[in-house]
């Protein structure tokens, strides 16, 4: 069901203990409330409680569906989630009428299904026969999820599980010598023989055609403490991670601030291993504000941000419970339950939970949560127009090299290393213009210097420098256009010094589609050609029957009046580690100069290398395109990995098994197979997911290769060249790599990096929690990739003594993007991390250290990546 309106996008239901089971009252109520779905008791089969009454059904009975005529399927299948309740007759002969609470519906069936003491077999028999029939029900109906009861915690003892008064705090500190009251954990235990019977019919309920045909889920309530967490949890791993297992969290009791830092600890885990599916809140747990209406306490407060602002996207919300007073259908029962409503959307209304879920970021992210997606291969394959076109609405990487390219010309002016010229005429006026119209189109009619007669600003003599900018894998140009709008920024601010700064950009390109586009825009686009109306030939610099005479070259494809602050582009369609097949490339390689000052990337992937940014990079060297002094953006990056806790990516993951190896031959192709699924890390936006650990770094890649001191001799080669010193430091380059990575424990279980993907979240790594607290276990089921990329660095200067020293404005100097949730660029969303699934998860108990080993291998033909993991507990057992 979608949001009805007014309520801030949060997808909340209702329960109505007065009309269980009348579904269409109940959504009547709650439809014009607001709510978007409600929740009804499934029925008893009708044989049985036929028989139950020794005779036929009456006219009139209560216990026939009158709801099942009064609605179409349309509202069965979108706006009712079923719930497992006691049946009728069994209220009557035990507990006489409905449950004061409605975390308890459903117990004594449960019970009767689960236990084997008190239980005749024929009372047995029948429960099996109503609880099947229940869910062939919801199934007929369409029905998309059932609630199920609660799971129980000691063998025929059920007080532990129904009653909130009788539930153990997970919170006390175990520290505390309070006397603990011995009726609360009384045979309480999350592996007794009724849990592991109630997680064999959830399995066996999961692989039947109610779930595998009608896709009907099952969400188990799990009441907010630690025992029921584990023992949820035991019996999803039980259940192999089905996807049709689910849970539905159950606040039914107080929670005080002091509990804090443990219940964000549990939760966090919790959150990525558990399929939530939904959250309800008890109108018991609602305190009153003065003018009567509900409020939650300020714990409650805090857990409503920590989960929703997690998984408030995909999360769904019910308030449920019977109202204070005899309240009904008919005085007002369901009215006051809006107010519970209003509440829950003002609190999910409130900072910072709308910029986190309802952003353009976060909106444009929905469609990838937790899909599991093969990485790009630009080397192998050619990117569609699509997918150009979304990485280029990236906010914030684009602006950072953008940056970077700045740094770089402005580092490059002061050391001198773009060659002079010639000295020509300009002013503030003609170059604060070009600074205003970076981001665009400049207007360059305007700023020719015909006639000196700006209305302010004295007219100079200019230095005029001249910078190669090579951007390979160009693409749709986002990288060319930040290169244009650097160059021009660059030569503004130099003007007071009489200096000022032309570009000339080359521009490779592999994918002709692209190179189609790179061209449109250089016919187009005055900016791309030096302030002049564009050129026949494309190679305005280089035309391809060049020679070796430079001042020819110069006199048919430079700028006859180079205008300070503008560039000029060359596009050239080949790869770019292929740079010597193409007769311009050829020319620039076989003279110095025109070599690269500058060469600019967008090659990475999300573990860093794993769009093989190290081999494209190295092969642009290796042909020798680039001066001995070029500088790379990015200069390095550095891959990350952290342990990672999720069901939903684990079984994601599985589910790859029955899908092609090669897509590319149809829907006839052989099956991928469980161990190639499980051997293949694939690209995510991680969201019902748990970082469980800090990341830590594994390799860095730099770039260019450094050239030796012993290559920077004049020596002659056959070809009477000197030796390209820079180019043979790029050959016999071996970029296999391999990091053995030790995570101790971390005391809040990850939880400040959330769900992996995004900026760490400071109040949470601040909490005070002391280790080993509450003895909680995290199941990890991979790992998360992501890197932190270095575009550029400005060098140290160096002082008097000729010792390097920083600046005090050094952070101003640096240009960095990054997915590693530690140094996160927040507001980029080019990059997902890269998950590293696990062949079988591994429990990881209090304390232990998760050991971790991860090679990047390679041969002629390709780079693939090889990762194990082990567990050391305290006692130096290994898993």
């Amino acid at each position: 069901a979608a949001p009805s309106q007014g309520t801030s996008n949060i997808i909340c239901g209702v329960f109505h203990p007065e009309n269980s089971q009348n579904a269409f009252l109940s959504l009547q109520d709650g439809k014009r409330d607001g709510f978007d779905y409600v929740v009804t008791e499934l029925p008893v089969p009708i044989g049985i409680v036929a028989a139950a009454a020794n005779g036929g059904v009456r006219k009139g009975s209560t216990s026939v569906r009158t709801d099942v005529k009064q609605m179409d399927s349309r509202w069965w299948s979108t706006s009712v989630v079923g719930i497992v309740g006691d049946p009728p007759h069994w209220k009557t002969a035990s507990t006489g009428s409905v449950h004061n609470s409605s975390a308890a519906t459903g117990s004594e069936l449960m019970k009767v299904l689960t236990s084997s003491k008190i239980v005749t077999p024929k009372k047995k028999q029948e429960a099996e026969k109503i609880f099947w029939g229940m869910l062939e029900w919801a199934s007929h109906m369409c029905i998309p999820a059932v609630i199920l009861p609660t799971i129980p915690l000691g063998d025929g003892d059920f007080k532990t599980i129904i009653s909130s008064s009788d539930e153990e705090d997970m919170f006390d500190d175990p520290s505390d010598n309070k006397p603990q009251d011995q009726t609360k954990t009384k045979n309480v235990s999350i592996n007794n023989t009724s849990a592991k019977e109630y997680a064999r019919l959830v399995s066996q309920l999961s692989t039947s055609s109610i779930c595998s045909t009608s896709r009907v889920q099952l969400w188990i309530r799990v009441p907010l403490t630690l025992h029921h967490l584990q023992a949820y949890q035991l019996l999803l791993a039980r259940c192999d991670h089905s996807p049709s297992v689910g849970c539905m969290l159950s606040i039914t009791s107080p929670l005080n601030t002091t509990e804090l830092p443990a219940v964000t600890r549990a939760l966090h885990t919790f959150m990525g291993g558990g399929h939530v599916k939904g959250i309800s809140w008890d109108v018991s747990v609602f305190l009153k504000n003065k003018r009567g209406y509900p409020t939650l306490s300020k714990g409650h407060q805090y857990l409503f941000r920590q989960v929703y602002g997690r998984l408030g996207r995909t999360l769904r919300t019910l308030v449920e419970g019977t109202l204070p007073g005899a309240l009904n259908h008919e005085d007002g029962g369901s009215a006051t339950r809006r107010f519970y409503l209003q509440y829950l959307a003002h609190l999910r209304s409130r900072a910072p939970l709308p910029s986190l879920l309802d952003s353009e970021e976060a909106l444009l992210e929905t469609p990838y949560l937790d899909n599991l997606q093969s990485p790009l291969q630009p080397l192998g394959d050619h990117l569609e127009y699509q997918t150009y076109e979304t990485f280029e609405k990236d906010p914030v990487k684009y602006k950072r090299y953008g940056e970077a390219v700045e740094l770089a010309l402005e580092d490059g002016m002061k050391e001198g290393k773009f060659p002079f010229v010639k000295r020509v005429k300009s002013n503030m006026s003609y170059l604060r213009q070009i600074a205003a119209g970076e981001c665009g189109e400049l207007g360059l009619e305007e700023l020719l210097l015909d006639g000196m007669n700006k209305r302010d600003g004295v007219v100079l003599d200019v230095d005029l420098y001249e910078a190669t900018i090579f951007v390979v894998g160009a693409g749709r140009g986002p990288l060319v256009r930040e290169s244009i709008a650097a160059v021009s920024r660059v030569a503004s601010s130099m003007l007071a010094e009489n200096k000022a700064l032309i570009a000339k950009v080359v521009a490779i390109e592999k994918n002709p589609s692209a190179v189609l586009y790179l061209q449109s825009l250089k016919s187009t686009h005055r900016s791309w050609n030096g302030g002049e109306e564009y050129a026949e030939q494309l190679d305005v610099h280089y035309p391809h029957n060049c020679g070796n005479d430079i001042e020819e070259l110069n006199r048919r494809g430079g700028i006859t009046s180079p205008l300070p602050g503008l560039s000029n582009v060359t596009v050239i369609g080949c790869d770019m580690r292929e740079a010597t097949s193409h007769p311009v490339l050829q020319f620039m390689i076989q003279n110095e100069e025109f070599r690269a000052d500058i060469v600019v990337s967008e090659l990475l992937g999300s573990f860093g290398d794993n769009e093989l940014s190290p081999e494209c990079l190295d092969g642009v060297q290796r042909c020798g395109i680039l001066k001995d002094n070029c500088v790379s953006i990015p200069q390095n990056y550095t891959a990350f990995i952290a342990p990672v806790s999720s069901s939903r990516l684990y079984s994601e993951a599985r589910c790859q098994s029955s899908f092609p190896a090669h897509p590319e031959e149809g829907p006839a192709a052989p099956a991928s197979g469980m161990q190639r699924a499980l051997e293949t890390p694939y690209v995510v936006r991680s969201h019902a997911a748990s970082q469980t650990h800090p990341e830590i770094s594994c390799w860095t890649f730099s770039h260019p290769r450094p050239s030796k001191s012993d290559m920077r001799m004049d020596v002659e080669d056959n070809s009477s060249n000197k030796i390209n010193a820079s180019a043979e430091a790029a050959k016999n380059i071996n970029n296999d790599r391999h990091a053995h990575v030790s995570f101790r424990t971390d005391p809040m279980l990850g939880a400040s990096a959330g769900c992996g993907y995004g900026a760490v979240d400071v109040e949470m790594s601040s909490m005070d929690i002391q280790e080993g607290g509450d003895g909680t276990n995290v199941t990890i089921h991979g790992f998360l990739g992501s890197f932190h990329s270095v575009l550029y660095e400005s060098p140290p200067d160096k002082s008097k003594g000729g010792k390097m020293k920083r600046k005090s404005t050094d952070e101003e100097r640096l240009s960095v993007i990054s997915i590693a949730p530690n140094s996160f660029s927040v507001g980029m969303f080019s990059w997902f991390p890269l998950y590293f699934p696990l062949k079988q998860p591994l429990c990881v108990p209090e304390g232990s250290t998760v050991n971790c080993s991860v090679w990047r291998r390679s041969d002629d033909a390709r780079v693939w990546y090889e990762w194990c993991a082990e567990v050391i507990d305290d006692d130096g057992n290994v898993w």
